[in-house]
């Protein structure tokens, strides 16, 4: 009976030992399955609400203050100080005297130069009478010439009539030879009949005279056309000597002309090489007083009374205060990115430095050797820069001409735009994306376009739009599409308390 029990107990104890087990078993299997499908927990993040805003893509640049015209005038001769007649940071007009400079010297020299002159002018006076000389003998010449021409007509017209006398004279020649031959044939004829006996002796003696008397005629007409050719030949020759005699004398004075105007013309750069050389050292005279080549503002003195100094000596520097100018020297490459009239920010190199603003007024086509130190006193070494000038819009009356200035040159724009942190932009993929939180406060991707892109913002151009949140993805643990995501409230409270630092 007892033995009965005993196992009874036994098998009991053995029971609700196997009960205890199943329950467990099953308890912990309902709950590792609980474990399993519970809830992930949201993980914190930083929320960028998306929103418009204005996009920049700048360059910045290190440049140096000038003022417009702003030029170092130097000394234009060796002279000597004699006073200086401005002050650092006055106001002064084109026009205005500077400097005066004194060199006795070249006083002397000009005295010099003003005998030479004169002796020049004495000397070219003298030529020049000695021309008019010279052309009134050759007008005295023509004019003889002309008088003899114009009284010609009377001797032409006694050589006319020789020319006819002469002509007449040669016809009675001819007939005196007619008158010949005819008393010679008849006397021909008389013989023969005197020697048959037909006619008298007397008859023969008679012709005979007549024969003696035609040669005798005939003599005279060519000794008249002797002489008639000799008188003449001799108006004719006595006229050509007299016309070469006067030729001669236009000839003769024609040289003189023209050896007078060669003597004027040789002396007359000479005249005038000296009028020269005394213009320039009267400029150099009138150059002894340093004059102001613009309106603006003495901004340095290089030079005091009594200074020896000499050619291309540094004098002083002016410049126009109503304009300020920046001077760049900017890389190949950046150059490459900048346009004249551009928008400029210029700020003084140091943190909560007032801005000013400027444009690109312009931009050299031709770069530069770079072998001398740039405007921010970096060494450029042998890379060549690009020289490019900035003026601001209106003057700062405050940056000071030869400092250092930082310039923000817009590259480009964008007003109004979608703008976000470009910490948000995830780029891991072909296609870039953001994180955003959806109604459900869970993160989901989103691909976005984008555009214009600054040092710290993109633009995005499509795959978001105001008013939505975008997710600044934590390094660990890593999102996932669907992955529940709460705003970090630390991180808000931070930068609370940061703002109310800076403040």
């Amino acid at each position: 009976m007892k033995y009965k029990e005993k196992n009874s107990f036994k098998t009991g104890v053995k029971w609700l030992l196997w009960s205890s087990f199943l329950t467990l078993g099953i308890g912990g299997l309902f709950a590792y399955g609980l474990y399993q499908n519970r809830p992930p927990e949201p993980i914190g993040v930083r929320l960028i609400p998306v929103k418009l805003g204005d996009i920049e893509d700048t360059l910045n640049e290190s440049g140096t203050i000038e003022l417009a015209g702003q030029q170092t005038l130097k000394s234009p001769v060796d002279a000597t100080v004699d006073e200086v007649l401005v002050k650092i940071g006055q106001n002064i007009t084109s026009g205005q005297n500077l400097i005066t400079l004194r060199n006795p010297q070249k006083q002397t020299i000009l005295s010099q130069q003003e005998l030479a002159i004169q002796k020049e002018k004495l000397t070219l006076e003298s030529l020049r009478q000695k021309l008019v000389a010279a052309q009134e003998t050759l007008s005295i010449a023509q004019g003889r010439v002309q008088n003899y021409k114009s009284g010609q007509n009377n001797n032409l017209l006694e050589i006319k009539k020789q020319e006819i006398a002469l002509a007449n004279n040669r016809k009675k020649v001819v007939d005196a030879e007619v008158v010949l031959a005819a008393s010679e044939r008849k006397l021909t004829e008389q013989k023969a009949l005197f020697a048959r006996g037909y006619i008298a002796g007397n008859e023969v003696r008679f012709q005979e005279d007549e024969v003696r008397n035609a040669k005798v005629s005939l003599r005279n007409a060519q000794s008249q056309i002797n002489t008639d050719l000799l008188e003449l030949k001799s108006r004719q020759i006595q006229r050509q000597d007299k016309e070469q005699e006067l030729q001669q004398q236009v000839i003769a004075a024609q040289s003189g002309v023209r050896q007078a105007q060669l003597d004027f013309a040789t002396n007359s750069p000479n005249l005038q090489s000296s009028l020269l050389e005394y213009r320039e050292k009267e400029q150099e005279l009138k150059n002894n007083v340093v004059t102001a080549s613009i309106d603006g503002k003495v901004l340095n003195i290089q030079v005091k009374n009594g200074d020896g100094v000499l050619r291309g000596t540094e004098l002083l520097t002016l410049g126009d205060p109503s304009q300020e100018l920046v001077k760049l020297q900017l890389s190949t490459l950046n150059a490459a990115k900048v346009r004249p009239n551009q928008s400029v920010r210029i700020s003084i190199i140091g943190p909560n430095s007032k801005q000013f603003s400027g444009r690109v007024e312009s931009l050299y086509i031709l770069a530069q050797s770079g072998d001398s130190k740039g405007n921010d006193g970096s060494n450029q070494g042998s890379q060549p820069t690009v020289p490019a000038t900035v003026r601001l819009d209106a003057p700062s009356r405050t940056l000071i001409p030869g400092s250092q200035v930082n310039v923000e040159i817009m590259l480009q724009q964008r007003q109004k735009v979608v703008v976000l942190n470009t910490e948000a932009i995830v780029r891991s993929e072909s296609k870039p994306f953001v994180w955003i939180r959806d109604s459900q406060g869970k993160a989901q991707k989103r691909s976005v376009t984008l555009g214009l892109e600054g040092l710290t913002q993109v633009e995005v151009t499509s795959g978001l739009r105001p008013g939505d949140s975008a997710v600044i993805p934590p390094p660990e643990p890593s999102l996932k599409p669907g992955t529940p995501i709460q705003e970090e409230k630390t991180t808000k409270n931070k930068e609370k308390t940061d703002g109310d630092d800076l403040e």
